[in-house]
């Protein structure tokens, strides 16, 4: 692995697996937004918005093209058991409110409202718009969301209607000539505005010292000397292909360049400044090869939707990541599971990749004084990986597992698994011996080379008196294979050009099923069951893949429901 402005690209890899749950969520937050409030066909609605947003903000996430009619639709009306289920359950558990109102209670009273709106097929009663356009971005590292509206008077009404149902009055003030609302802060610590301006709606955060020049800024009268252009959006888009729908990024560098004077003001007197400096110079080092988190839509139809996260890195990591998976994918995939995933790595070259990252590491800390840094700890965890790496791991060149059915009797114990567990090796026989020394009875077991599945000998597996199910072993001249309940697993071939590190996908409808009579068995009186089986009739299948090239590490996400 080669050194680039003094990292690895194996550390870059190590801080892009700690900030995918982070962009992951601000995948799924914007698309919300943007399923929610649609998007405009005005670009002049797009363009006022955008006025207010700083050309170098660190994070702009934002919905410009309409969300397609047919889609909306399509969810709307997907969403209408759910929603008016919802409605009923909540209002239910809220209905002594007024006995003890609060601001919890007033927003549950909200959901509500708007949720039995578009269970009645009555969208434009709530005030908000199918084509309006939504953004979340950064000022002075504080986010602010913005989201246009078709009707004021509406809007207002629902929110009126939810002041008498939880008894919680909502005051509104005025901030210059505009309505809106603050929350107080009487512990010194965040707070919350909203304020209505004529088409849209401003929400932000604030600090009490940052409160007027945040005002300002949602209401307008302090807008950036440079905004963030549409032409410039319009670049963005069109480089990435995104289609618009919702789409955005996140500036790392610059997310870190401006949240070191926070950070040493917040160690002040907890760590010495030398300490501090040098540590985050470390940390520095790593942004530097890994710069931008993008987000985007690449297609969205009624039932199907494709997302993008991409890491971006220099080209010399890029270059690296993209040895990291097996030039094959995975060959072969359950067909119909309800749970699937799969790992397709080099682990020799990842074992090295990590060793150069443990030695990058020890290095940039003793070079600059970051104590924080433990060399001794880091060397006997290195020892530790390679083993495992080098006994273990090093035997495969492709994991891949997947549980197609599961039924439980009235006693709550399995009656049928079905389950299948593939391990691409080079040696299918050296594998099965080693797995012979912890296990020794699968020593003298004869597997044919054929494919052909022989069932383990009954007892082999520890049940403590519970029923175990049939598992059977199978090998290829280049896999060993494991099934659970079914010596025949249906199985579907795979073919992609582009070689995937890792994927993973789910079922919702049979997942959310199979959870909902569970439950049924087990809590027969249970109400939230109906609902979870609503929520399982309207589920997709979900499928991620994880792969890289020349931009940097590359997690699709893919959507699919049934029509």
């Amino acid at each position: 692995m080669k050194i680039f402005n003094k990292t690895l690209s194996g550390s870059t890899l190590a801080l892009a697996v700690s900030l995918t749950v982070v962009s992951t969520t601000a995948v799924n937050a914007e698309g919300f937004l943007s399923n929610l409030f649609g998007g405009s066909k005005n670009a002049a609605g797009f363009e006022s918005m955008l006025a207010h947003v700083p050309a170098d903000t660190s994070y702009l996430l934002a919905n410009k093209n309409a969300i397609p009619e047919e889609v909306m639709e399509y969810h709307l009306k997907r969403g209408k058991d759910m929603l008016a289920m919802f409605s009923k359950g909540q209002a239910e558990k809220d209905s002594d409110a007024k006995d003890s109102p609060d601001v919890e209670k007033f927003f549950n009273a909200l959901m509500v409202d708007y949720s039995d709106l578009l269970a009645k097929d009555k969208f434009e009663e709530t005030g908000l718009s199918k084509k309006a356009n939504s953004m979340v971005y950064g000022y002075d590292m504080m986010p602010v969301m913005r989201v246009s509206y078709s009707s004021k008077e509406k809007l207002m009404a629902m929110i009126k209607r939810a002041e008498e149902k939880s008894g919680y009055k909502v005051e509104l003030t005025k901030c210059g000539e505009l309505d809106c609302f603050t929350s107080t802060n009487p512990t010194g610590e965040m707070a919350i505005a909203l304020v209505f301006l004529e088409n849209q709606v401003a929400v932000s955060a604030f600090t009490p010292d940052k409160k007027e020049a945040m005002i300002a800024h949602l209401t307008g009268k302090a807008n950036p000397k440079e905004s963030y252009s549409v032409a410039k959006w319009d670049t963005f888009l069109k480089d990435n292909d995104y289609k618009g729908y919702g789409d955005g990024f996140v500036n790392l560098k610059s997310v870190f360049n401006k949240s070191k004077p926070m950070i040493a003001e917040g160690m002040k007197g907890k760590v010495d400044d030398k300490e501090l400096e040098g540590c985050l110079a470390v940390v520095e080092q790593h942004v530097d090869n890994m710069p931008e988190i993008l987000l985007g839509t690449k297609e969205l139809k009624a039932a199907s939707m494709k997302y993008e996260l991409l890491m971006k890195t220099s080209p010399v990591v890029s270059e690296s990541l993209q040895t990291l998976a097996n030039t094959t994918n995975i060959p072969q995939r359950a067909d119909g599971a309800i749970f699937e995933m799969g790992l397709n790595v080099d682990f020799k070259k990842l074992r090295d990749a990590l060793t150069n990252y443990s030695n990058f590491l020890i290095a940039a800390g003793e070079a600059n004084k970051c104590t924080s840094i433990k060399p001794q700890e880091i060397r006997k965890g290195m020892g530790g990986m390679a083993m495992v790496m080098n006994m273990g791991l090093s035997q495969f060149k492709t994991i891949y597992a997947s549980v197609s059915d599961v039924e439980l009797d009235d006693s709550m114990q399995p009656k049928k698994i079905d389950a299948y567990i593939s391990l691409g090796t080079d040696d299918p026989k050296g594998l099965l011996s080693m797995v012979g020394m912890m296990a020794p009875p699968l020593m003298s077991l004869k597997i044919p080379d054929d494919g052909s599945a022989v069932k383990l000998p009954d007892g082999l597996i520890p049940s403590r008196g519970q029923p175990v199910p049939d598992i059977y072993l199978s090998k290829s001249d280049k896999s060993l294979n494991i099934m659970v309940g079914n010596d025949k697993p249906s199985l579907v071939d795979y073919k992609n050009d582009k070689p995937q590190m890792s994927f993973s996908a789910i079922d919702g409808k049979r997942y959310m099923g199979k959870i909902a009579s569970i439950m049924k068995k087990a809590m027969p009186d249970n109400k939230d069951v109906e609902m979870m089986e609503s929520v399982g009739g309207m589920s997709g299948k979900f499928l991620s893949e994880t792969s890289a090239d020349k931009r940097g590490l590359v997690i699709n996400y893919h959507l699919m429901y049934d029509k």
